[in-house]
């Protein structure tokens, strides 16, 4: 009885694997103790197949942390697109980040934890921040009518910086206690972030 032939992962499928079995590592051992070794054992193949799709460890590190934001920008805008009041798009914008960040607890270590001695990670963790944070101007900058918030750029930069600082601080205080439910954080953050906002557009 002949077996048929096992098939081969696609290259965008393995990719996605090793980014997966990267963001376990980097979490657990940060970066400075992450091994590509270990990396590639976790996902199945060998250093230099993993060499083959990504050059080094730092370039792994940069499509963690690209992935990685990606996916919470994505939580947090598919929901506040709806036509619902600004408040109640809000709060369900924060559900729904949190409800991402509540299926991807591994990965809070990476996107607001990690302490490296790399000068390059270090800038890459910096850059990919940076780069995420500026994804919420279109939101602040959309919802709050400038001419009636009377809100220049300064303030719009300064709002974003808090919404964001108070977001990275509740993931990782969860992270320290996995045992209090999503709805507790939501309201924590609603109670702090929605005068800043709601006092910007009444």
């Amino acid at each position: 009885m002949s077996r048929e032939p096992k098939r081969r992962m696609s290259a965008a499928k393995r990719r996605a694997v090793i980014v997966e079995s990267a963001t376990e590592v980097f979490a657990e051992r940060g970066y400075d103790g992450a091994s590509i070794d270990e990396i590639a054992r976790r996902s199945g193949i060998s250093a230099p197949v993993l060499y083959d799709h990504f050059p080094s460890k730092l370039a792994l590190f940069q499509e963690v942390l690209a992935t990685e934001y990606a996916l919470l920008r994505a939580a947090w805008q598919v929901t506040f697109a709806s036509p619902e009041p600004l408040r109640e798009r809000f709060a369900a914008s924060l559900d729904a980040w949190f409800a991402h960040v509540e299926r991807r607890r591994k990965s809070i270590p990476v996107l607001f934890q990690i302490a490296t001695a790399d000068e390059r990670a270090r800038q890459a963790q910096a850059d990919a921040t940076r780069a995420s944070r500026s994804a919420l101007t279109p939101f602040v900058t959309g919802a709050l009518d400038a001419d009636k918030s009377g809100m220049d750029g300064l303030d719009t930069e300064m709002l974003i910086e808090i919404i964001a600082a108070s977001l990275r601080a509740l993931a990782l205080w969860w992270h320290e206690h996995p045992g209090v439910p999503r709805v507790r954080l939501v309201k924590a953050a609603m109670d702090a972030l929605w005068p800043a906002i709601g006092q910007r557009v009444t």
